[in-house]
């Protein structure tokens, strides 16, 4: 009787924990970057761009992901690259849907802080891989940190969701 109630408490054990356990290991795994057909791209480098500092005219606000730091290294692939601006006067916590100038690549290279080349996912001036929804929420941003995520829809309806959560460096 006690080897099967023990067998019973350890076969419950072991099944009653791993489909949550995945669950969750593939959400932490999943984290800054993006996913596009099922694939993750990591993207751990996050800078912030607004192009008016000056006063509280609205301009460009441009965010960049990359997986690699785009101003120290060059790379002939293997990059993965996310940029996308908006309009705004200061970049704060909210829900933006306005966002007419974008681009995700992978598998690009970096030269002299250009990237360029790889397999482009999405972008506002190709016919047939521009977005017919966009959205991103800034979800908390210090003067060091952001936490964002991001849903790109396709015309053809493919999917690139993404997601950031960190420090950040300033290029203004």
């Amino acid at each position: 009787m006690k080897k099967t109630l023990i067998f019973l408490l350890s076969f419950a054990l072991v099944t009653g924990c791993s489909s949550d356990d995945e669950q969750v290991d593939n959400e932490e795994e999943n984290q800054n970057g993006f996913t596009f057909n099922n694939s993750f791209f990591s993207a751990g480098n996050v800078y912030v761009n607004d192009e008016n500092i000056e006063n509280d005219e609205q301009s460009d606000i441009a965010i960049i992901m990359s997986n690699v730091d785009l101003f120290t290294v060059n790379q002939s692939s293997n990059v993965n690259f996310v940029y996308f601006d908006f309009k705004g006067v200061d970049i704060q916590e909210g829900t933006i849907t306005n966002v007419t100038d974008y681009r995700i690549l992978y598998d690009a290279s970096v030269n002299d802080s250009r990237v360029e080349n790889g397999m482009t996912i999405i972008n506002d001036t190709e016919d047939g891989l521009t977005a017919s929804s966009t959205t991103i929420v800034i979800n908390s941003v210090s003067s060091t940190d952001i936490d964002f995520e991001f849903t790109f829809i396709k015309e053809n309806g493919d999917v690139i969701n993404g997601n950031y959560s960190g420090g950040y460096t300033e290029l203004n």
